[in-house]
């Protein structure tokens, strides 16, 4: 992936993510589509080498993004 660090709207995403939110949720709270929350979940996995969305928010929290 060219930019290896998550944009401000992606940090936004895995924050809440992290939070136990649901795509659908995360699209209703920030006015986006449940497919831009998954496009979004998809590059983050891709940006910080994650398997799923468990490996995501353990990866976050223990680099201390979120």
């Amino acid at each position: 992936m060219k930019n290896s660090q998550p944009s401000r709207r992606e940090l936004e995403i895995l924050e809440r993510l992290v939070q136990g939110y649901t795509a659908k949720e995360i699209g209703g709270q920030l006015y986006i589509s449940q497919g831009t929350v998954e496009t979004h979940k998809r590059n983050l996995l891709l940006k910080l080498n994650a398997r799923n969305t468990v490996d995501l928010a353990v990866r976050a929290v223990r680099s201390g993004i979120c």
